[in-house]
């Protein structure tokens, strides 16, 4: 089953606030651990550009849950499962986030460490309940924060990052449009991991999937908001635009029958899934009157949600094709640039092709960049038009119960899945490029 960050921390949240709870107190100090870790890492980072109360208060919290925990020796459970899940999840994630994407995820942490030291002040004798009151206390200031200074809907899409399963479902068991995103992102992962060059069939097959999903997530946002559906659709063109750019350059690769657990596979399997649910192309007015659109639109928003880590994989690729020089280009193709050296003028000149370095695929990079921005955007207007992000936990809480009772339980069965999962996908350190929220 494919998780997100959030669906852990709502499982999470649900389990700590039950009318009859019944857990362990060392499953909650253990839980309070794992929260503490998690936001030890993101303040470490920064919440701020400079030492501010909303910094230092959220240090003190991570500082508070992380003696909590210390109360009782770990010996595992429901809770201390999700929240070490969860907390691995924001440490895969940390070099890609940006300080809006961090005060995101600190604001969810601060509520569920609050509702689990709630949990754990009702089980523990009065000589230990200070150590709960701190975490309340400052779990309170945080969240009193959040109110006056709510965080964004696009750094809200950190939290729907998806983490495929460790054994992702084969292509030919028609996976949905949530699992192949997942797999796709997994696998752009894996190749920069491994330190391979992306081929640029693999390469365009991630743009052409992007702009798929970038346009069925914008016909969903215009039917679910009522809003012209033309602005939104920017994004599409700037991954059309991405594709074309790229249409300039040659590896040296034929085209041959693609990997069936490889980019082009997932990429396919993700544009047929989106097809089947939502084209691009169909009728506003039609989708706006389908019984079935929330559920459409929560699934469309999902995948949205991934496009700016699938654009930060794409842009590293580019980055890593203009040190190694792995394409080739007709000179004639390229940008003139001042200084112009006598060979390239003589390429020019015979239209020869060239290795393409550095510079030459500045345009490719920026028409990237600027595309996965763009998808940051759409993510944001799509999260918009579904919830509002600071009441979004309680909305999905409650569809959970009312609809796909027992999540909470598949959630806990595959946590320590999604650790392994996280093992097996974490990308090397790279600097990040911050997103449009994060600045």
């Amino acid at each position: 089953m494919t998780t997100t960050l959030q669906q852990l921390l709502d499982a999470l949240t649900d389990r700590a606030t039950a009318p009859a709870a019944s857990v362990a107190i060392e499953d909650i100090t253990g839980a309070l651990a794992h929260l503490g870790r998690a936001l030890t890492g993101l303040t470490d980072d920064g919440l701020t550009p400079a030492d501010t109360s909303r910094q230092r208060t959220a240090t003190e919290l991570g500082a508070a849950c992380v003696t909590a925990g210390r109360l009782w020796p770990r010996t595992g459970g429901p809770l201390t499962d999700l929240a070490g899940a969860a907390a691995d999840l924001v440490g895969r994630d940390r070099p890609v986030l940006g300080r809006a994407h961090r005060w995101a995820v600190t604001v969810e942490l601060a509520e569920v460490a609050d509702h689990s030291a709630g949990l754990a002040s009702r089980l523990l004798p009065q000589a230990a309940v200070a150590e709960m009151s701190a975490v309340r206390q400052l779990a309170t200031a945080v969240e009193r924060d959040a109110l006056a200074d709510p965080p964004t809907a696009a750094s809200f899409v950190v939290l729907d990052r998806l983490v495929p399963p460790p054994d992702p479902p084969h292509r030919d068991a028609a996976p949905s449009a949530l699992d192949a995103s997942a797999a796709l992102v997994a696998t752009l992962d894996r190749i920069q991991r491994d330190g391979d060059n992306l081929s640029l069939r693999d390469f365009r097959a991630a743009v052409a999937a992007a702009e798929i999903a970038s346009r069925c997530a914008a016909t969903v946002a215009a039917a679910a908001t009522g809003d012209d559906v033309g602005p939104l659709l920017v994004t599409g063109l700037a991954w059309q635009l991405a594709g074309r750019t790229s249409t300039a350059f040659h590896d040296g690769h034929r085209a041959g029958t693609a990997d069936p657990r490889g980019v082009v596979a997932w990429a396919q399997a993700l544009a047929g899934a989106l097809r089947a649910e939502v084209a691009p192309r169909t009728d506003i007015s039609a989708l706006r009157d389908r019984s079935d659109l929330p559920s459409t639109a929560d699934r469309v928003r999902q995948v949205t949600a991934q496009l700016p880590a699938l654009g930060d994989r794409l842009a590293a690729a580019v980055e890593r094709w203009s040190r190694t020089g792995r394409l080739v280009v007709s000179a004639r193709d390229l940008q003139p640039v001042e200084n112009m050296s006598a060979d390239r003028i003589d390429a020019v000149i015979a239209g020869r092709h060239v290795m393409a370095r550095g510079a030459d695929l500045g345009q490719l990079r920026r028409v990237v960049d600027r595309a996965a921005d763009l998808s940051t955007g759409l993510a944001g207007a799509l999260h918009r038009a579904l919830t509002d992000p600071m009441q979004r936990h309680q909305v999905d809480r409650h569809t959970r119960g009312v609809q796909t009772p027992g999540l909470t339980e598949r959630l806990l069965d595959r946590s320590q899945a999604t650790e392994h999962a996280i093992t097996a996908i974490r990308s090397p350190r790279h600097v990040a490029r911050e997103a449009p929220p994060s600045r």
